[in-house]
């Protein structure tokens, strides 16, 4: 006869010797918002491409980026989420080196295609898995073109979840049940794509006189402004061999073209652009160009005539124009205002951007361009100083007071021996403030965004930390400067927590001198 407690070792024994259960796991959601970071399917851990992410660049951008990443993915998501971000890392890698650059495509490219969530239908029984509906739009970056969101096999292939409605939808009743429709999104050849109608020139990398790239740009007939003849120039060194080509502004938009949703292009000149010291170039339209500035011209102009291709749906007429007025600009005098004035009269817009001296990253008028002319513009269609910050600062970048520096060898806060040589970055320093990325409270930021790029933060040790490995990854500074920012890190530090004092403490050590005058709150 059977005893309770042989029945109980017989269960225990068919329990142990039973497979366990394959099942899917998901995000843990609350509310929409991710709670843990769980396996998105039995097997399948977390994305990967996320962590790898946090680290494939310097500072805090990639960093951000990362945590950022998980929100697209949750079930409550906009379709198109997914795809904006991957279109937003792509943004970001412009800003770095090539190797830095082709990663972050890589992983964006990546992120694209990982798994969303979808919650089962329980109005079902059993409940029913769901696949997540498809963006129907286009993305803005051509890498990501054809990309989709990967789905669960273990889904009912013909049940789809759609975030809008919190509803089933079955494939087939509406569009975003298949990938643009069952296919790629057709998209007209890029600006750098050779074709017999359209521009052809090779990809620029999105930094600043970097590299000499050479560039064939062939005007069609189509253009009223054209010539029929290839153009060949050179990108980074002056123009010597290129004959300047004087196009006749058309004057109105049936010769230019249809630009689309964008505006008519359009370039400008000047210093301040971004908190830089030096002149530069940027689209005069940010909502429809959205890019920062930079000192090569070909740069703004290859992006706006890309984004002609990739965003705004403008017709052939329009890129052909665009192409002319690269040419146009190309032949102008280098790093001159110039150069915006000839891109823009091709599009019928007058200028005068050249009346403007040219600043080197000292803040010094480049020899022969000043001929009297004052180094900041003054005309043009929008003031060329950028516009001062919303939040209320407590240091002044550009006046700050120079002192002696600790070692003895101060006087000035600029690259010397003292301090040391920070390369491609200016002198750091940090502000504290109200109202910085929209804060009520106050917090630290570095004063120049350009060279070291990170949002604001209580804990001024996360601003230090972020210069400090700036200077190293991207700077290209010397020994002596990351000594410089390990001594201003343990300064602030020392000083009375979450007050200006610490932002005192480290701008003192590079020989600047800042005054507070705002309470912590």
């Amino acid at each position: 006869m059977f005893t309770n407690i042989f029945i109980g070792f017989v269960v225990l024994f068919i329990l142990a010797a039973t497979p366990p259960v394959v099942a899917r796991e998901r995000w843990l959601e609350r509310n929409n918002r991710a709670v843990l970071l769980h396996p998105r399917r039995f097997g399948q851990e977390q994305p990967g491409v996320i962590q790898q992410l946090s680290a494939a660049c310097p500072g805090q951008v990639c960093g951000n980026l990362a945590v950022q990443a998980v929100t697209p993915l949750l079930a409550a998501q906009p379709e198109c989420s997914q795809q904006d971000h991957a279109d937003a890392i792509i943004d970001a890698s412009r800003q770095f080196d090539a190797a830095t650059q082709a990663n972050m495509v890589a992983l964006a490219k990546e992120y694209r295609q990982a798994e969303k969530n979808t919650p089962p239908d329980f109005s079902t029984n059993p409940p029913a898995a769901r696949n997540s509906v498809f963006c129907q739009k286009a993305p803005k970056n051509l890498e990501l073109n054809g990309l989709v969101q990967a789905q669960d096999p273990a889904n009912d292939a013909d049940l789809f979840f759609d975030p809008s409605t919190q509803a089933t939808v079955r494939k087939g009743t509406q569009a975003n049940t298949a990938p643009f429709s069952g296919a790629a999104a057709p998209r007209d050849p890029p600006v750098d794509a050779p074709a017999p109608t359209a521009t052809t020139a090779t990809a620029l990398p999105d930094t600043a006189e970097e590299c000499v790239t050479e560039v064939t740009v062939t005007v069609t007939g189509s253009n009223p402004a054209a010539t029929g003849d290839a153009t060949t120039f050179t990108v980074g060194d002056p123009i010597t061999t290129a004959a300047p080509q004087n196009p006749t502004p058309p004057t109105n938009g049936s010769k230019i073209g249809n630009f689309g949703s964008c505006s008519v292009p359009q370039m400008e000149f000047g210093v301040g652009f971004d908190g830089r010291r030096e002149t530069s170039f940027q689209p005069v339209d940010k909502v429809s160009y959205d890019h920062r500035s930079a000192q090569n011209h070909a740069i703004i102009t290859h992006f706006i005539c890309n984004t002609l291709v990739n965003k705004c749906g403008a017709d052939q007429t329009a890129r052909d124009t665009c192409a002319t007025a690269k040419v146009a600009a190309a032949a102008a005098a280098t790093g001159t205002g110039a150069q915006a004035d000839a891109f823009n009269a091709v599009f019928g817009i007058t200028t005068s951007f050249a009346n403007i001296a040219s600043v080197d990253n000292q803040g010094n008028v480049v020899s022969g361009t000043d001929d009297g002319r004052a180094p900041s513009a003054t005309n043009g269609p929008s003031s060329n100083v950028a516009s001062p910050t919303s939040a209320t600062t407590v240091s002044s970048s550009a006046a700050a007071t120079n002192t002696a520096i600790s070692n003895g060898n101060g006087g000035n806060s600029g690259n010397n021996s003292g301090i040391g040589n920070f390369g491609q970055c200016s002198v750091p320093e940090i502000e504290f403030g109200t109202g910085f990325d929209g804060r009520r409270e106050t917090s630290f930021q570095p004063a120049d965004k350009a060279s070291f790029n990170h949002g604001s933060a209580q804990n001024i040790d996360i601003i230090a930390r972020a210069i400090c490995d700036t200077l190293t990854s991207s700077c290209r500074a010397d020994a002596t400067v990351k000594a410089t920012c390990a001594t201003a890190a343990a300064a602030a530090s020392a000083a009375p927590t979450k007050t200006g004092a610490q932002a005192d403490a480290f701008n003192q050590v590079f020989g600047i001198n800042t005054v507070r005058h705002l309470p912590s709150y």
